[in-house]
């Protein structure tokens, strides 16, 4: 049987959750548990230092106040106390470095999973929710993989702080004047730790019940999508900077954040402050328990005359830190067991990633190359209505081929199929007979040089943003440059291919014009040199002069390779040898454009003369 998220799991469970966590902490940072849990020791422990060593103090000035004996205990707890804090304060310099590098590092991860993961799985809504909440737990609520850490080094410290005062009350409790009582005194301390079990056992099942309450709090909670969204998406948006100003966005973007993040997180915050509340209070109850326990059974074994007033000094002192470590270790098992439910959080995330459909072909460089749609039909995710129905082509090397269409008739979707982003519902595609899901997706992807609609240029230098590597050929990055007719600005730049673009990690950067953009994107696809050359709206941004040198020189730069040309402007399509028309995702025409144009009751013919008037 499936179990509800949130809910507790078993403890093997719950172990294995905490191990996946660890191996990946290790794999990003290999000594951070183990320093901390180095340091968990020494935390625990030094107190302890003082605590025995000031019972043997009493106990040699109540009996023989021998000078030497005195000096002795005095300089051994001072220097033990002081080597154990200098090395708890080194250590805790280093695990602050570590802190630092690991949150890097997995964010590192974290971004590497988001590079490898499948394209139609990155726009599904699943994978934005799971993001998220891992997103949310970090930053938010200092839950999942960064705190598991620092919540397992709590429980040691606090399980060893507790372990030694029971140790040490234990040790107390046995202690007698005569053999009469040693039955006496082993039945006190046998009662003593089945009332200390039975109060654990509360305190864990109140852990579990808070945690579940806990998770059930952030689970359903949109917030932190709305704050990513406008303090680190709008918010530090250039472009969206002049409309804010313009268009007066200020009190709607501060009203958004108040309404839909703000207030929706104060208030789970104060329902998490109230839940913790509650369960604490009976913790600190079943504390103040075990503490008036003790105190009452040293009381009166003193008393009697069982132990020494050094050693009522010392139980006296383990059950301060017994009854502390008990309320500590309450809280860290609750986190513990509530932040399991993020790292399931994040396992499914990391499974979701894992689960990417590769094949393992190689494509094979052939003299030529031919893709084919053998019917396919294809719908978004969680969309009812078919973005594309019972669509076959194919595109060989050595064609250009235009697809053309109203806005939403699936020519961009059509796109994103032939680059094996989705996977049709029906039908299939193939590469020279071979399905494209049995090949590689990164040898398969890099036959593709695409110029996307919705393209991005990079806070780059020039020269890496066109060959998109740091490393790359001068040569042919100006050469692409020349192509898409940007060398002249390329040129022009104090630094030349080294220049950095916009102000985002080079305050020296240099802004350029959106018509400038789309070169750079042209000059990128020229760079790859790839097979499949494809134009999504290449030329939306450019000026009729800049648009017509594309268009010149298209036949040139393209040469043999299988050329697909995506535009609104039909006056483009006319250098292209045939031509798709797309409409409501099907294919309702295909051909040449002079012959499209003799058909007066197609689509085509219909789209042209709504668009005639700029053409003449």
């Amino acid at each position: 049987m499936k179990r509800k998220e949130g809910e507790n799991g078993s403890f093997s469970e719950n172990i294995g959750l905490i191990k996946r966590a660890l191996s990946i902490i290790s794999e990003l940072s290999p000594n951070i548990l183990k320093i901390n849990v180095i340091k968990a020791f020494i935390d625990a422990l030094t107190p302890y230092i003082a605590i025995c060593m000031s019972a043997l103090i009493i106990d040699e000035l109540i009996g023989e106040r021998n000078p030497a004996v005195l000096f002795r205990y005095v300089l051994i707890t001072t220097a033990g106390t002081l080597i154990f804090n200098i090395l708890s304060a080194f250590l805790q310099e280093k695990i602050n470095i570590m802190n630092a590098l690991f949150h890097h590092e997995f964010k590192k991860y974290l971004n590497n999973i988001k590079l490898n993961l499948d394209y139609a799985k990155m726009e599904d809504p699943k994978y934005n929710e799971l993001h998220s909440k891992i997103v949310g737990s970090m930053f938010m609520i200092n839950g999942g993989i960064t705190s598991v850490v620092g919540l397992i080094t709590s429980l040691v410290t606090n399980s060893i702080s507790f372990i030694t005062a029971v140790i040490i009350i234990a040790r107390v409790f046995m202690k007698t004047s005569g053999e009469t009582n040693s039955f006496a005194s082993l039945g006190v301390g046998l009662l003593y730790t089945l009332i200390i079990i039975g109060c654990i056992t509360i305190t864990v099942r109140n852990s579990k019940k808070e945690s579940k309450e806990e998770f059930g709090l952030y689970k359903n909670c949109a917030t932190n999508r709305y704050i990513d969204y406008y303090h680190f998406n709008y918010m530090e948006d250039d472009k969206a900077a002049k409309d804010i100003r313009i268009f007066n966005q200020r009190d709607l973007i501060i009203g958004e954040i108040r309404d839909k993040a703000r207030k929706p997180w104060m208030n789970i915050l104060i329902k998490r402050s109230r839940l913790i509340q509650r369960y604490f209070g009976s913790n600190i109850i079943i504390g103040a328990f075990i503490g008036g326990l003790t105190y009452v059974v040293i009381g009166l074994r003193a008393l009697k005359g069982y132990i020494s007033l050094g050693n009522v000094s010392q139980s006296y002192a383990s059950t301060v830190i017994l009854i502390s470590s008990i309320q500590n270790l309450f809280v860290s098992m609750s986190q513990i067991t509530s932040n399991n439910d993020y790292l399931k959080v994040l396992y499914e995330y990391i499974d979701l990633s894992s689960a990417s459909s590769k094949g393992d072909m190689i494509p094979k460089e052939q003299s030529g190359w031919t893709i084919e749609f053998h019917n396919v039909s294809f719908k978004y995710p969680s969309m009812d209505e078919y973005a594309l129905k019972n669509v076959s082509f194919q595109i060989t090397s050595n064609s250009q081929t235009a697809i053309v269409g109203v806005n939403g008739s699936g020519k961009t979707t059509m796109i994103k199929l032939l680059c094996g982003f989705y996977q049709p519902q029906e039908g299939y595609i193939t590469l020279n007979g071979i399905k494209i899901e049995d090949y590689n997706r990164d040898a398969y992807l890099e036959l593709f040089s695409v110029v996307f609609q919705d393209f991005k240029i990079f806070a780059f230098p020039m020269g890496e943003n066109v060959a998109a590597s740091v490393h790359y050929d001068e040569k042919r990055v100006w050469d692409a440059l020349k192509t898409a007719g940007l060398n002249e600005k390329a040129e022009s730049l104090p630094n030349k291919l080294e220049q950095y673009l916009y102000k985002n990690v080079d305050v020296e950067g240099m802004d350029i014009s959106g018509g400038e953009e789309q070169k750079l994107a042209i000059a990128r696809a020229f760079y790859k040199d790839a097979p499949f050359i494809i134009f999504d709206e290449p030329t939306a941004a450019l000026d009729p002069i800049a648009e017509s040198e594309i268009y010149t020189k298209f036949n040139q730069i393209v040469g043999e390779k299988a050329a697909v040309f995506i535009s609104h402007r039909l006056s483009s399509c006319r250098f292209c040898e045939r031509i798709f028309v797309f409409d409501q995702g099907e294919i309702v025409q295909r051909g040449t454009h002079d012959d499209l144009l003799k058909d007066s009751n197609g689509k085509y013919y219909e789209l042209w003369n709504a668009q005639a008037q700029y053409y003449q």
